[in-house]
């Protein structure tokens, strides 16, 4: 990883911290930033995937499949910002969808990891178990209790999380293969 990369990751991270507090801040208006960054983020990704497309995709093969990935993006972001009623239920089905795959995948990966016998499965672990267990809260407080205040803690905790994360990939070491 370059300088300039682990200086962009260390204001990412910032970023990442810095939102999770503003929400905890402002306690019972949080979910309306909540919303906005979900909604923001989506657009942004759908974005970046459909100028990918349009720029190299296109001429790869399956690329039309990051065009597709790009518009279900982006309409889910306008959807999204669209939003007024049922936000609660909303955020849940966000936060309950994106951490449940998420903290899938990190298991799968650290179980693999494991098996190739590298360093980093305990982290990967971890990251998925916690993932999970944001999953499991944004279902007991969003779809279950409706309780928007802890809805919003929730996400911020994550997102601090996500950022500290982001932190410490910005400071690792990363190894570099030679090939002669």
């Amino acid at each position: 990883m370059s300088a300039a990369q682990r200086v962009q990751k260390f204001i990412a991270a910032l970023g990442y911290m810095g939102a999770a507090a503003l929400m905890l801040l402002l306690e019972d208006d949080g979910y309306e930033l909540v919303l906005l960054l979900l909604g923001f983020s989506l657009i942004l990704q759908g974005f970046q995937a459909m100028v990918f497309y349009f720029t190299m995709a296109r001429h790869m093969v399956d690329g039309r499949s990051i065009l597709y990935k790009g518009v279900i993006l982006l309409d889910f972001g306008i959807f999204t910002l669209s939003i007024t009623q049922r936000a609660d239920l909303m955020i849940a089905l966000y936060l309950l969808g994106l951490n449940a795959f998420s903290g899938a995948v990190d298991i799968m990966r650290a179980l693999e990891a494991r098996r190739f016998q590298a360093a980093s499965w305990r982290l990967n672990l971890a990251k998925g178990i916690l993932n999970i267990s944001f999953a499991a809260l944004a279902v007991a407080f969003g779809i279950v209790r409706r309780d928007m205040r802890h809805l919003t803690w929730v996400y911020a905790s994550g997102l601090f999380y996500s950022g500290v994360l982001i932190l410490i990939s910005a400071f690792r070491k990363t190894a570099i293969v030679y090939i002669q």
